[in-house]
C-alpha cells in the first residue's frame, strides 16, 4: 500500500537533512543506553562529562541542533508558515515541561531545566527571525561561536541571575551559548546555499535514518523511561 511506503513519508521532505538528525538519534539512544549502565552500576565510565564521552555527547548536540537550524530555513524562508510553527512550539514547550516535571521525580537534586528540547524551543524563537536574512543569520553564528570561544559569551547566561532556584547540577544542559551559534549557522547554511537542489541516495540505510529524522521528537520522549523500565525489569527480576 502506498500509504505505508517509505516514499509517503518521506517524498515532501529533503532526507539528507532527515537522515542527519535520524543519525543524532541513533547516537543519542547508544549514549543514553550508556549512561543508563552507569546509572544503573554496571558500569563505572565518567559519563556524560568524561574525556572520552563529552565529544561524543557534543557532535550529538551539534547534529541536532545545526539540523533544527536547517529545517527552520526549509520550513519558513519563502512564507512564515504561522500554523506550523506555532505548533511545532507548542509540541517542543509541552514536551520540554514533561521533560522537567518526570526529572523533579527522577533526580530531584539536578533536574533537568534547560535541556535540549528547551533550548529547541528557545533556540527556534530566536531563530525564526533571522530567517528571511541569511547571511546575517551566518554572521551573528559566527560571532557568537568567536566570542564563546574567546570567553566573552558565558554559557551560564541568562541562568546566572536566577541560580539560587537552579540545582547546582543538572542531568542536561544545553545552553544558550554556544549552541545558539550552530543553529543560526544552520538557518544561515540552508539560506545562502540551493541545497534542496541535492539530496541523499535513497537506500534502506537513509530511508530507516530518514524516517527516525522525521519522528526524532517521539522517540526522544520514549527511549528513555523504555530504558529505565527494561533495567528496573532486570533489577527486580534479579532479586
Amino acid at each position: 500500500m502506498k500509504y505505508l511506503s517509505w516514499e509517503y513519508f518521506l517524498k515532501q521532505r529533503l532526507l539528507w537533512v532527515d537522515a542527519v538528525r535520524g543519525l543524532a538519534i541513533v547516537l543519542m539512544v547508544i549514549f543514553h543506553f550508556c549512561y543508563d549502565l552507569r546509572y544503573f552500576g554496571y558500569v563505572d565510565w565518567h559519563i556524560p562529562n568524561g574525556p572520552h564521552w563529552w565529544p561524543f555527547r557534543y557532535l550529538i548536540i551539534t547534529l541536532f541542533v545545526f539540523t533544527v537550524g536547517v529545517s527552520l530555513s526549509l520550513a519558513h524562508k519563502n512564507s512564515f508558515n504561522k500554523t506550523t510553527f506555532i505548533k511545532r512550539i507548542a509540541q517542543l514547550i509541552v514536551s520540554a515541561a514533561a521533560i522537567t516535571i518526570m526529572s523533579l521525580f527522577l533526580f530531584s537534586n539536578a533536574w533537568i531545566y534547560f535541556g535540549i528540547l528547551h533550548f529547541i524551543a528557545a533556540a527556534s524563537l530566536l531563530g525564526i527571525l533571522l530567517v528571511r536574512v541569511p547571511y546575517i543569520s551566518l554572521v551573528i553564528g559566527s560571532v557568537i561561536l568567536l566570542g564563546y570561544w574567546l570567553g566573552l559569551l558565558s554559557n551560564t547566561w541568562p541562568f546566572e541571575w536566577f541560580s539560587q532556584w537552579l540545582p547546582n547540577d543538572t542531568e542536561d544542559f544545553v545552553p544558550l551559548f554556544p549552541w545558539l551559534g550552530v543553529m543560526y549557522l544552520g538557518v544561515g547554511f540552508a539560506g545562502v546555499f540551493p541545497i534542496k537542489e541535492f539530496d541523499t541516495p535513497r537506500n534502506v540505510l537513509t530511508n530507516n535514518l530518514g524516517l527516525m529524522g522525521k519522528h526524532g521528537l517521539i522517540i526522544y520522549l520514549i527511549h528513555q523511561p523504555l530504558f529505565f523500565a527494561g533495567f528496573y525489569a532486570i533489577q527486580f527480576a534479579l532479586q
